[in-house]
C-alpha cells in the first residue's frame, strides 16, 4: 500500500511539474534578435566612419534592449574572409546581417548562405550581383552618378580638353565598376579628352601618389586630369601635383573625408563627391530594426551624392 501510494505521489509531482516553466525563463520571454554586422575592411578612413556610426547604433539597439547581442566582424576587403565571417555569423546565433560587401562577385555567396538559413540580409554602400535577388534590402548610392560628376566636373572646368588618367578602386567591387562606367559615359564621348592610363589603386592613397608621381613624369603637359574613385587616392594625387608646382591639374574622387574636405577649404583640391557613407550605414540598421518588427521594407534605398567645392564646403 506504501509502495502504491509512493508511486501515485510522483506521478503527480511529474504531472505538476510539467506545467511550471523551466528554471531561470519565468521572465525571460521571447529569445531577443542578434545582427552580424560584416564590414568591407577596417582601415580606408570611409569605413572607419562608417564602421564606427554602426558600432554607436548598435551598441545603443542593445542597451535600449530592441536586440540581445550583436558582432563585428571584419571583412579585411577579401570576399574569401567575408564568406567565412558569415559562417561564423551562422554559428553565433546571428537571426539578421549587414553586409557591406568586397566585391560584387567574390562576395555574392555570403547572400546564398544566408538564403540557405533563412536569415534576412540588408547590403549596404555596395553591391553584389545577386543583391537585387536575395537580399531583403539594399541601401546605398548610385555610383554610376558619382563617375558622371566627376567627369563632368573635370570637363566644365577645362573647357578645352586634355589627357586624363584613372585610379580605380579594388577591380571587382560594384563601386569601382559603376563609377568606371559613369567616367566612360561622359569623357569617352568627348573628342577633346583623351585617357592616358588607368590603373587599380585600390582605395589607398599611396598607391595612387606612386601612379600620380609616374603620370607627371610620363605625360608632363599632357596630363590634365586624375579621376579617382575615392578620396584617398585623389587628396595624395593632388598632394603630389600640387608639391610640384602643377595645380593646374585637377584631381578629384569620392567620399568628402575630413581630409580632403579641409584641402577643398583651404583651395587645395578643388572638389570632391560627397558620399554619405554614415547615413547608409544608419539606414540600413534601422531597416533591420524594422524587419524584426515584422514590417514591409523598401527592397532599395538611393542616398545621393553631392558635388562638394569651396561654395558649400562649409555645410558638411
Amino acid at each position: 500500500m506504501k509502495s502504491t501510494w509512493f508511486k501515485l505521489a510522483v506521478l503527480g509531482m511529474i504531472g505538476i511539474a510539467s506545467y511550471l516553466p523551466a528554471a531561470g525563463q519565468q521572465n525571460s520571454g521571447p529569445k531577443k534578435p542578434v545582427i552580424g554586422y560584416i564590414c568591407k575592411n577596417t582601415t580606408d578612413t570611409f569605413a572607419i566612419g562608417y564602421n564606427n556610426a554602426a558600432r554607436t547604433k548598435l551598441d545603443g539597439l542593445k542597451r535600449d534592449g530592441v536586440i540581445g547581442n550583436w558582432y563585428f566582424y571584419d571583412g579585411q576587403s577579401d570576399p574569401v574572409t567575408q564568406i567565412s565571417l558569415m559562417d561564423t555569423a551562422v554559428s553565433q546565433g546571428c537571426n539578421y546581417i549587414i553586409f557591406l560587401p568586397a566585391e560584387a562577385a567574390g562576395s555574392a555567396p555570403v547572400l546564398d548562405k544566408a538564403k540557405e538559413k533563412n536569415i534576412p540580409i540588408v547590403v549596404v554602400n555596395s553591391r553584389t550581383n545577386n543583391t537585387t535577388e536575395l537580399a531583403a534590402a539594399y541601401v546605398g548610392s548610385n555610383d554610376v552618378q558619382a563617375g558622371e560628376m566627376m567627369a563632368q566636373f573635370v570637363r566644365e572646368n577645362i573647357p578645352a580638353g586634355g589627357g586624363w588618367g584613372h585610379i580605380q578602386g579594388p577591380i571587382g567591387n560594384s563601386a569601382q565598376v559603376e563609377r568606371g562606367q559613369g567616367i566612360h559615359n561622359i569623357l569617352d564621348k568627348d573628342p577633346n579628352w583623351k585617357l592616358l592610363d588607368e590603373q587599380p589603386g585600390n582605395w589607398l592613397g599611396e598607391i595612387a601618389t606612386r601612379f600620380a608621381e609616374d603620370w607627371r613624369t610620363k605625360y608632363g603637359q599632357g596630363l590634365n586630369a586624375i579621376i579617382c574613385d575615392n578620396d584617398d587616392m585623389s587628396s595624395a594625387a593632388q598632394n603630389v601635383m600640387n608639391a610640384q608646382g602643377r595645380t593646374d591639374i585637377i584631381c578629384i574622387g569620392v567620399d568628402g573625408n575630413p581630409g580632403p574636405l579641409s584641402m577643398v577649404k583651404s583651395g587645395d583640391l578643388l572638389a570632391t563627391i560627397y558620399q554619405d557613407g554614415i547615413g547608409q550605414v544608419s539606414r540600413g540598421i534601422d531597416l533591420v530594426v524594422d524587419l524584426i518588427n515584422g514590417k514591409t521594407v523598401a527592397k532599395e534605398t538611393w542616398i545621393d551624392f553631392v558635388l562638394i567645392t569651396k561654395e558649400n564646403v562649409n555645410q558638411y
